[in-house]
């Protein structure tokens, strides 16, 4: 390498060094952006390592969120040191209902709930929750979903159809990301409770969660502190799902990693799976009986916001909250 190309290599990399606590990312103070087949735009995330897990104690989560189910955090411990060896390309955006119309018609893909006619959980046109048939990605029938929002009602099983689809269509590897390479990807460089720190409040900067909006149409005259307290008190303008990037990105320039719909990963689920995962590159228990699910939705409470934050689902499971992003190997 030539000595000013190698004196430009230092600085940049020199420069570009985050530590977040024990983190340290490299990434280029823009975010690489493609372009694919489909209009997806595909973030470069850099190689790194990270801390993954909650970021403080069970009793200090408690006092903030008085309301979690302290069960829950047993799932996000022990903290421990993940390498992601490899940089990857990941969606800016959770998949949209027009990018998977255009797999849906294109593959003449009959999603599962079509295949198997069983219900979904959704709400009614009254706002009560109900299980029903008729939920369809294209018809959350409470709301109008535009073709700019993330897709929902999709199983683990519809997302990979998905990723086969468009491998098979580009020639290159898609697929969901790995739970370790989706929070590493979530905190980009972060050591707090969410991409931005700690400050619940600020989630209507960043995500489309449950908020004064949503509060205000189903519980107008609500005076239950204890109910109140599972919204934050300013407005992020939407009451049901949002148009994927409406509201601010994290560092590595990815949106909505916070709220709007639970994401899928290709991980098998284990509560107790962190006290033995492997550090380079993990890709979660070799068996289990749910898939995970990361990054809370738009009716979610700010817990379920957190980086941290597991949950999981059967792969089959499709409700109002489920969506998507892919991963694409270089």
């Amino acid at each position: 390498m030539p000595g000013n190309r190698l004196l430009e290599f230092v600085f940049i990399v020199t420069f570009c060094v985050i530590e977040a606590g024990p983190d340290h990312v490299v990434r280029a103070a823009e975010p690489t952006v493609i372009t694919n087949t489909i209009n997806m735009k595909l973030v470069e995330i850099p190689a790194g390592e990270f801390q993954m897990g909650a970021d403080e104690g069970a009793a200090s989560l408690m006092k903030t969120f008085p309301n979690c189910d302290r069960s829950w955090l047993n799932a996000e411990a022990p903290r421990h040191k993940v390498r992601i060896t490899n940089s990857f390309y990941m969606g800016q955006y959770e998949v949209t209902l027009n990018q998977f119309l255009k797999f849906y018609h294109d593959a003449k893909y009959k999603i599962e709930a079509e295949v198997d006619g069983k219900p979904s959980w959704g709400y009614d046109k009254d706002g009560t929750v109900v299980e029903s048939i008729r939920f369809r990605p294209w018809d959350p029938i409470a709301w109008k979903i535009e073709m700019n929002h993330p897709v929902i009602y999709v199983t683990w099983n519809d997302a990979v159809a998905f990723c086969e689809w468009l491998s098979k269509k580009e020639g290159l590897i898609y697929r969901l990301p790995t739970e370790a390479e989706w929070e590493y990807a979530c905190r980009a460089g972060s050591a707090q409770r969410y991409s931005f720190g700690n400050d619940p409040e600020e989630l209507v900067r960043f995500a489309n969660a449950a908020d004064s909006s949503r509060l205000n149409e189903f519980y107008p005259k609500s005076t239950d502190k204890k109910l109140r307290s599972l919204f934050v008190t300013g407005k992020d303008g939407y009451v049901w799902t949002a148009p994927v990037g409406k509201f601010l990105p994290n560092s590595f320039g990815l949106y909505d990693m916070h709220g709007n719909a639970w994401e899928w990963c290709s991980d098998w689920y284990d509560d107790n799976y962190y006290g033995r995962s492997t550090t380079d590159d993990p890709t979660g228990p070799l068996k289990g009986q749910t898939r995970v699910l990361r990054g809370g939705g738009f009716y979610d409470a700010p817990f379920h916001l957190r980086c941290a934050r597991r949950n999981s689902e059967l792969p089959s499971t499709r409700d109002y909250g489920n969506s998507f992003r892919v991963v694409r190997e270089h």
